[in-house]
């Protein structure tokens, strides 16, 4: 029997399933548990989603492919995922990458929830 490493935590608030990623890095061993679950929570319906990225310090393409992924799928059936915690590294890639146009990123776990509610308009940075 093959364990997968557990890399995250799962809470849900109000409808929306909040995934806190408790790894330094992801990448390699670390994606496959984090893109189960992510298929896990789309595969049980769930249209709103908040990826806590607070903890991670650097992340591969393999991981970004995911967050795209389930961000595709949310766009499809008119979900909504966030993105929230970035660190600067981290606000540094997807800024790079101009993701930052693509995901709505949140500050923390109360912006993204207001957003979802449609409370706030998250600006892009």
């Amino acid at each position: 029997m093959v364990m997968e490493k557990t890399v995250f935590h799962i809470k849900e608030k109000s409808g929306v399933v909040i995934i806190r990623v408790t790894e330094k890095k992801l990448y390699q061993d670390v994606v496959t548990p984090f893109q189960n679950t992510m298929v896990s929570v789309l595969e049980r319906g769930r249209k709103n989603i908040i990826v806590d990225l607070s903890e991670v310090d650097v992340m591969n393409s393999s991981g970004l492919g995911v967050l795209i992924l389930v961000w595709d799928r949310l766009s499809r059936e008119n979900g909504k995922l966030v993105i929230t915690g970035l660190r600067r590294l981290m606000k540094e890639l997807f800024q790079r990458m101009r993701l930052d146009l693509v995901f709505t990123l949140a500050e923390n776990e109360e912006e993204a929830l207001a957003f979802i509610r449609g409370d706030k308009k998250i600006p892009a940075k």
